[in-house]
């Protein structure tokens, strides 16, 4: 049975909706007992860091490691009380601000910074 065109088109629309959000993340950082989990989605990266106000924005000091799955990176870190900026670096030099967070700030750059409260 073949689908009008405009149901085909919204249902083309939906699919590419969905593929680019899932290429982007799978969940906002949650708080654990073993401190905040960041998880981020990046099918093509070679590397992907953690960096924010907790590790003066170093790109380097919070590697995220690729799991199991395609192109999905997490860490785990331990983090104080307090709201926390972050974005993740991709590849050592892409900047990317996260898709989920619990709030965003502008950066200052044009683009948005990730917080991540931890109460105590």
């Amino acid at each position: 049975m073949r689908m009008p065109p405009s149901v085909a088109l919204a249902a083309a629309a939906f699919g590419l909706a969905a593929s680019v959000s899932c290429a982007a993340t799978i969940a906002a950082p949650v708080v654990t007992p073993a401190g905040v989990r960041f998880v981020l989605r990046q099918e093509t990266a070679n590397s992907v860091a953690l960096a924010g106000s907790f590790n003066e924005w170093s790109a380097a000091s919070h590697p995220l490691a690729r799991g199991t799955s395609r192109g999905v990176w997490t860490v785990v870190v331990a983090l104080p009380p307090g709201e926390h900026l972050f974005m993740y670096v991709v590849n050592g030099t892409e900047w990317v601000s996260p898709p989920l967070a619990e709030d965003y700030v502008d950066d200052g750059f044009g683009a948005r910074n990730g917080v991540v409260v931890v109460r105590p």
